[in-house]
């Protein structure tokens, strides 16, 4: 189906730092099958404070060789930001679209996309066929587990012909460079002061989604418990909007480090490399250190179908409760009160961070300090 002359390909992914990180396996398995190909990422752009960009995210290097946005907010985009690199698109000549849309778009909105495309002068299309809608729900019971986003994705290419192999399930190297790596371990230095070599720990307790942040009291409490049995040092990661969150943790822990909204993504993403556990919400930054290989112990709301957003691998911990409003798909919970996550205990969260760590202590460390 593929020749010699896909000689430039446009790749379309929308959404933020969890989206990119997903897409991340069907972005490489591309790579794979045109090593040889001039590869562009077009995607959205948020100008609200918190939000990056894709190239913040990815490796500069080896994936993509240009980078092309459009503004857009949480409600969506304006047509019109779209017209607006309409000219682009077609001045770069792509013989091919990768379609990595979410699972979610609507059959409208693919026709009106892959129109657009066809507008951009782009006649080859790959992904996208073979959308699945969630699972309706049961007339009892909980809500079925389901295909998670990043392999439906690789399924995806697969349908329209595209070589997808077992090794590119789970692919989701950020290629981290040593660079990268020497920054975040020179910031961990500075912070760890006269603290004796032992075991660190990611919090994530913030979200941009209200729905999905459990109790900033357990994570406190939570903490203390594992600075007390453990002697753990804990790291709180997350955006500008997260620090404030940080600074109360560690103002009740006594000790610590506050990474968020200080750190660039791809130096949060070193400096998760040394942690042998993350500990917090379904957030960007759960995906970003699946992406480097820590095992995740997650307070997972409910508001979504399971497995489709878990962090990817079959190492994490992931609490989430079965309640009658289970996938309602809000930002913020009004009404109930989050009762998915307020059904998750301190105890719970602590039973599962015991599990993964024990296996943990004996490991040698990541790093020297």
């Amino acid at each position: 189906m593929f020749n010699s002359q896909i000689r430039r390909i446009l790749v379309y992914r929308i959404g933020q730092l969890g989206d990119i990180i997903v897409a991340l396996p069907a972005m490489w398995a591309v790579r794979r099958c045109f090593p040889g190909a001039y590869m562009a990422l077009l995607c959205d752009r948020h100008t609200k404070p918190g939000y990056v960009l894709a190239q913040e995210v990815l490796p500069p290097k080896g994936l993509f060789d240009e980078y092309l946005t459009y503004k857009a907010n949480v409600k969506g985009t304006n047509p019109l930001s779209l017209i607006t690199v309409l000219p682009t698109l077609r001045q770069r000549q792509f013989d091919m679209l990768v379609y990595l849309a979410p699972r979610l778009r609507s059959r409208w909105k693919v026709w009106r996309d892959l129109l657009f495309f066809r507008l951009a002068g782009i006649r080859q299309f790959v992904g996208h066929k073979g959308f699945k809608p969630l699972p309706p729900r049961p007339s009892s019971g909980s809500l079925p587990k389901v295909e998670h986003e990043a392999d439906h994705l690789l399924d995806r290419l697969a349908r329209s012909g595209l070589p997808v192999s077992v090794s590119d399930y789970g692919c989701m190297d950020l290629k981290l460079t040593q660079t990268e790596l020497t920054e975040a371990e020179a910031w961990l230095k500075l912070r760890l002061g006269r603290w004796h070599k032992g075991l660190l720990i990611g919090f994530g307790p913030g979200s941009k989604w209200p729905s999905k942040v459990w109790p900033l009291e357990r994570y406190a409490a939570l903490g203390q418990r594992l600075i007390d049995e453990f002697d753990v040092f804990p790291i709180v990661f997350g955006g500008p909007e997260d620090r404030g969150l940080g600074e109360q943790l560690l103002a009740h822990w006594g000790r610590g480090a506050n990474a968020a909204g200080e750190l660039k993504v791809r130096q949060a993403a070193a400096l998760l490399s040394f942690c042998q556990l993350y500990v917090g919400n379904d957030t960007g930054t759960m995906h970003l250190a699946a992406a480097v290989g820590v095992t995740c112990v997650v307070a997972f709301s409910a508001q979504d179908w399971p497995g489709r957003w878990y962090p990817y691998g079959d190492q994490h911990f992931v609490l989430r409760r079965s309640v009658p409003c289970e996938g309602c798909m809000l930002s913020v919970c009004k009404e109930r009160g989050k009762v998915c996550l307020m059904e998750i205990s301190v105890e719970d969260m602590w039973r599962a961070c015991q599990n993964a760590l024990l296996d943990k202590i004996h490991q040698p460390f990541r790093t020297q300090y």
